[in-house]
């Protein structure tokens, strides 16, 4: 990792080394027995689906959390389309009373501000009002306090059977590897860029924090991230089940030579261990291909897209080239 002391280095070293002797003799990190998939379906904005995955993760949704959210947002803007005050004065992503949002708000994306025209902080809200409702004991109770209508209670849950995608099937029975993403290629690579780029938008830029998050899996949406928190963080909201990874443990879990779509570039050991992500060309709207911390950017060397250019060959050769399963 960059801008490391010597003494966190030989720590994150030897913790490095125990990682690599359990992924040897056992399995890779995160690639385990039969999982639910729980993919959302194509009807789903793909912009939006990290968002309904992390706020149902963090509030223990279920299976069906992430279409639930899916499909409240659908009837109540058209997934954002129609955000202004109801007739009832309803406002926002999720269309809360100004009275309810002051009790249920949620600083989803951690940026300091709880805003219910922010579609992090409003459907993570409601992630939060349906499990204090009963969600996922008893989805009725939980989308009928939403809206006190069993008309609106059917809308829902007909609409999230429709978002639903392939939840609840195991990823052997998929025909999924247990290490993939869990959804299509083109999802997972897209969910990627959409989440690089919001994270990439953030201003000031994040801080560049040693051991940031490591303890949490998955990531918190806005860090504090290192270099290989943020690339597990990216491999997270591309549908990945794999915990939160050092360098080492990086090795371990990716697959040998380039991706497709998608490459990790990782040294794992050393005073100057450190890793980030390629896109392929013409993978990403933009120029700019390389994606995480580095210490070669202006601000604070937070996770962002990295100038093209900035990396020579030469500085490359040195990294081991891999690439996520499936990608």
């Amino acid at each position: 990792m960059l801008l490391l002391a010597a003494p966190f280095a030989l720590f994150a070293a030897l913790i490095g080394v125990v990682l690599s002797v359990a992924i040897v003799f056992g399995q890779p990190p995160g690639c385990g027995g039969a999982e639910a998939v729980g993919a959302l379906s194509a009807k789903v904005p793909s912009r939006l689906v990290p968002i309904y995955e992390r706020a149902a993760a963090t509030y223990k949704l279920g299976e069906e959390g992430p279409s639930v959210l899916a499909a409240i947002n659908f009837v109540e803007t058209d997934f954002g389309a129609n955000t202004g005050p109801s007739s009832a004065g309803a406002e926002g992503w999720m269309q809360f009373l100004p009275s309810t949002w002051e009790a249920v708000g949620v600083d989803g994306d951690e940026d300091g501000d709880k805003d219910s025209s922010d579609p992090w902080d409003a459907i993570f809200a409601a992630a939060y009002y349906l499990q204090v409702s009963g969600a996922p004991n008893d989805w009725h109770a939980a989308v009928f306090a939403y809206n006190h209508a069993d008309w609106y209670v059917a809308d829902v849950l007909n609409n999230a059977k429709r978002f639903a995608g392939s939840g609840g099937t195991s990823v052997e029975a998929a025909g999924v590897s247990s290490c993939g993403p869990g959804v299509a290629p083109n999802e997972a690579v897209a969910r990627m860029i959409a989440e690089a780029d919001r994270l990439s938008a953030i201003r000031p830029r994040t801080e560049y924090v040693f051991g940031g998050s490591h303890g949490e899996s998955p990531t918190p949406p806005n860090g504090p991230f290192d270099c290989s928190s943020a690339v597990s963080h990216l491999l997270q909201v591309g549908g990945f089940r794999n915990p939160t990874m050092d360098t080492v443990a990086l090795l371990g879990w990716a697959e040998p030579g380039p991706g497709r779509w998608v490459s990790i570039y990782d040294k794992p050991y050393g005073l100057d261990a450190h890793t980030f992500i390629e896109f392929a060309p013409g993978v990403t709207p933009a120029p700019e291909r390389f994606w995480g911390t580095s210490g070669f950017v202006e601000e604070g060397h937070g996770p962002g897209w990295i100038p093209q250019g900035t990396f020579s060959a030469g500085y490359l050769a040195g990294f081991d080239v891999l690439h996520p399963p499936g990608l």
